[in-house]
């Protein structure tokens, strides 16, 4: 932790040219911030003269996270963060190098929490053969390394919320399909080759209550962390028989595993529903996958953020966690406006691969007080800062969300 307190001291310019030489900070104590900024100003992205796919690290974005483009990974490190989540970065298929994301994420100095495609097939809830391919597929695209995965992939995310994406899976269901999509990401690493090394792996569930294998109805630190456990000891509770060894599969559990969850949740409520539990899951420590902070006035966000750091440091079995998210997803609409630190403004700063790159505004004029001053709330709390971020819109004034004209400068 004294190299976190070092850092604080020096400041972020500081930090961000310390990891040019490729070294990367630690897991914990996490500060991350979710990430899936499409160049969409409308919803469903009917404002796009192409298809949009939700694989962040392809090429065709660099113009939006590149240290010559907007630089977003950039903007992240100066925010004080040092991760940023994603969701659909392995399972699309995407057949362009991501290693320039990785590569830029590590001159920063930020971890990436790679996500997986949580929707493709499983077929009576075994994703075994589609989580290989997935994996197989990026370590051709930039995720390996020599003998290892990139050295900025802090962690897999190999599902995101599969409680809800397969509401009919129950807890047998639920389980096996954990199991067999970490099954598919071993078989897929064996085959390559490639070493764990330092990446994690997990899974973040909903903050939903379901039933548990023992058929209690409770928060995800029982049907969620202690059923995982559960089905990496003995497999055949969820009908699942492993590819490769159960053996392998408990290894991975007990050497790589961090278990997550989602929240919009007060932290407060959130930690005192969940450290009370930690006895019953330890020694696998958990995150938060995405802290939303939905409808939270700028303070009490600040609070937050504060207390989940203070926390990370003092609490071994408590990891962090990653703030939802970096911009607002235009493309979705309804609540999902209410979150993001940052608008896409009116003006068009250039063009990459075709796909217009935005400004970036911290005015959420649809948000009331201080509840959109979200991006400030996430500066102070982590020590890091606005000034100096590439990308910010030009002008203060107040725009609509979907607005259809663009200036180019």
């Amino acid at each position: 932790m004294m190299f976190w307190r070092n850092v604080a001291r020096s400041g972020v310019c500081a930090l961000i040219a310390g990891f040019a030489s490729g070294q990367m900070p630690p897991f914990e104590p996490l500060r991350g911030i979710a990430y899936g900024a499409l160049p969409c100003r409308e919803h469903a992205c009917h404002d796009a003269e192409q298809q949009v796919s939700e694989d962040m690290l392809q090429a065709s974005y660099m113009g939006q996270w590149g240290a010559s483009g907007r630089d977003d990974l950039g903007t992240i490190a100066r925010l004080g963060g040092n991760a940023v989540r994603l969701y659909h970065s392995l399972g699309l298929g995407v057949d362009t190098d991501h290693s320039g994301f990785l590569n830029r994420s590590a001159e920063v100095g930020v971890n990436v929490l790679a996500g997986y495609h949580t929707y493709n097939a499983c077929p009576d809830f075994d994703c075994f053969e589609s989580w290989k391919q997935a994996t197989l597929h990026g370590f051709q695209h930039g995720f390996q390394q020599g003998d290892g995965w990139h050295p900025a992939v802090a962690a897999l995310i190999l599902m995101n919320e599969p409680d809800l994406v397969h509401p009919g899976s129950r807890a047998v269901g639920r389980i096996k399909l954990v199991l067999s999509a970490l099954d598919g990401v071993l078989a897929a690493e064996k085959e390559a080759g490639v070493v764990a090394g330092r990446t994690r792996l997990t899974v973040t569930w909903s903050f939903a209550m379901h039933h548990a294998l023992d058929g209690s109805f409770t928060f995800a630190t029982h049907w969620g962390f202690q059923d995982t456990k559960t089905g990496m000891s003995n497999p055949a509770v969820a009908g699942y028989n492993p590819r490769c060894s159960r053996a392998e599969l408990m290894h991975a559990f007990e050497t790589r595993w961090v278990h997550g969850l989602n929240t919009q949740a007060p932290w407060d409520f959130v930690d005192a529903v969940i450290s009370g539990e930690e006895s019953k899951f330890a020694p696998t420590p958990w995150f938060v996958g995405e802290y939303g902070a939905n409808g939270q006035l700028a303070a009490t966000i600040q609070r937050d953020l504060e207390n989940i750091a203070q926390k990370a440091k003092e609490d071994d079995m408590f990891l962090g966690a990653a703030f939802f998210q970096f911009q607002t997803a235009h493309f979705k609409g309804g609540s999902e406006t209410n979150f993001g630190l940052f608008r896409l403004g009116e003006q068009t700063l250039s063009e990459s691969n075709g796909l217009p790159v935005y400004c970036l505004s911290t005015d959420l004029s649809w948000l009331p007080g201080t509840i959109g001053d979200r991006a400030s709330a996430v500066a102070a709390a982590w020590h890091g800062s606005l000034e100096g971020i590439k990308g910010l819109c030009a002008d203060g004034r107040r725009l609509d969300i979907g607005t259809e004209s663009a200036i180019h400068v």
